[in-house]
């Protein structure tokens, strides 16, 4: 079957992923910073993670990514090894993407907030790891798709 997932499908692996990832990275950022988590400010950092995240899904093809990436290792999607090899340039672009938009925006700074993102982003990107290493299964079990990706291949060619 090579059809797109289904609205409710996507609403149920965005929110299964994106909302530990959210709280995830609004609260490990700061406490790498040495800063004190502010609720308000926490709070704001987890909706616009949320946000940024979502949007990420519905403009990269992050599925198809997870599944080919493994290839170039010569590596089945499916097994273990090969989502864990697909879903090191997926974290990457989450990491990359959410984590220098936080840190614009708390630190407000241009030059500055690149340097707190680089300072932060290693210890970021192995706890999103495996945060989606978890998560991942889990969303895709909950939405009803096969944990093999199947369902959620895009139309490419003439696949």
């Amino acid at each position: 079957m090579n059809q797109k997932p289904s609205f409710k499908q996507i609403a149920i692996i965005n929110l299964v992923n994106n909302v530990p990832m959210a709280i995830i990275m609004s609260t490990i950022a700061p406490l790498l910073s040495g800063q004190p988590i502010v609720l308000n400010n926490w709070f704001m950092n987890v909706i616009i993670a949320f946000v940024i995240a979502c949007i990420i899904n519905m403009v990269i093809p992050v599925p198809l990514i997870a599944k080919r990436f493994p290839a170039v290792f010569k590596l089945d999607s499916e097994k273990f090894e090969g989502r864990v090899v697909g879903n090191i340039p997926v974290a990457l672009i989450f990491v990359v993407i959410i984590g220098l938009a936080l840190s614009y925006y708390n630190v407000r700074l241009v030059p500055v907030f690149i340097f707190a993102f680089l300072s932060t982003f290693l210890p970021l990107y192995l706890i999103c790891f495996v945060i989606s290493m978890i998560t991942n299964p889990i969303a895709i079990n909950l939405a009803g798709m096969t944990n093999n990706h199947k369902d959620m291949r895009y139309e490419v060619g003439n696949e």
